[in-house]
């Protein structure tokens, strides 16, 4: 007895397994991934609970579980891998940036320091020569008001 057209699928058998296939890969890797909520090992009943598929299903895209989960876990593992190298490079890059900007500060730190210490040796020479003339010179105290000693014999 033929099915009636009420009770046929409408999708396509190819995209109804594809969209099986692809609730499959998903649900594997979410099991596969660790985390607080998902078993540490999935079991084929939690994959197939998750996916909503019957165990047919699974066991036909997937007749080798354990092989397939070692794949999916290498493949993660050389992503993993591919984020680490291209981290470390990024750092390495930065790395010598920083050398070469921490050795420009070191330079201005050493020009400022050397010029600190030459105006240091200049004041202190200056401040030398003035207490020299101050001495030398002895200054004479001159009222406005009155005039001068040598103008008022005049």
């Amino acid at each position: 007895m033929p099915t009636p057209p009420s009770a046929r699928s409408t999708t396509p058998p190819r995209a109804a397994s594809r969209s099986a296939r692809h609730r499959l890969r998903d649900a594997l890797s979410t099991l596969t991934t660790p985390s607080a909520h998902a078993p540490r090992r999935p079991t084929v009943s939690s994959l197939c609970r998750a996916a909503d598929v019957s165990r047919n299903t699974l066991y036909r895209y997937y007749p080798d579980m354990a092989e397939t989960i070692r794949q999916l876990r290498r493949r993660r593992g050389a992503r993993r891998h591919g984020a680490l190298q291209r981290a470390i490079a990024a750092l390495r890059a930065n790395l010598t940036t920083t050398r070469r900007q921490l050795a420009q500060l070191a330079a201005v730190v050493d020009h400022y320091y050397t010029a600190t210490e030459e105006l240091r040796a200049q004041l202190a020479r200056r401040e030398r020569d003035l207490a020299a003339l101050r001495a030398r010179a002895r200054p004479t105290l001159v009222s406005i008001h009155r005039p001068p000693p040598s103008a008022r014999g005049s």
